[in-house]
């Protein structure tokens, strides 16, 4: 079964970055440069695992997260918001937003693939 994460940030190096270090373990990549794009790929695709940049252009991740959250078709994804603002402020909204992890930059590659399969396991191993 192929795995799929979609990554949204409006910087193309971020995306890339992390898109590279999932790909090494076997994910597909869906690429969004911000959180309207991200909405629209999530309903489409239905990927497994869902990364949003908190500062994004036309939707924030924190509204993005939102609204897949309170989706009934989309909820269960796993969202994880990350960001390189001042991470207390940004990892209260995360929660409140229903994010299911929260990341600072610089994210290290081990700590993020980690964290993505433990997610993974737990929404869709079970299925």
């Amino acid at each position: 079964m192929n795995r799929i994460a979609l990554v949204a940030d409006d910087l193309y190096d971020m995306r890339t970055v992390l898109a590279l270090t999932l790909q090494r373990t076997g994910w597909q990549i869906v690429e969004a440069e911000d959180g309207l794009q991200a909405l629209q790929l999530t309903a489409e695709l239905q990927p497994h695992m869902i990364l949003l940049d908190y500062n994004m252009p036309n939707m924030d991740g924190i509204e993005a997260c939102y609204q897949l959250k309170n989706h009934p078709q989309l909820r269960h994804i796993p969202v994880i918001i990350y960001t390189g603002a001042y991470a207390s402020d940004v990892r209260k909204l995360a929660q409140q937003a229903g994010a299911d992890h929260f990341l600072t930059k610089p994210i290290l590659p081990a700590d993020l693939r980690q964290i993505v399969e433990k997610l993974y396991q737990e929404r869709f191993a079970q299925s």
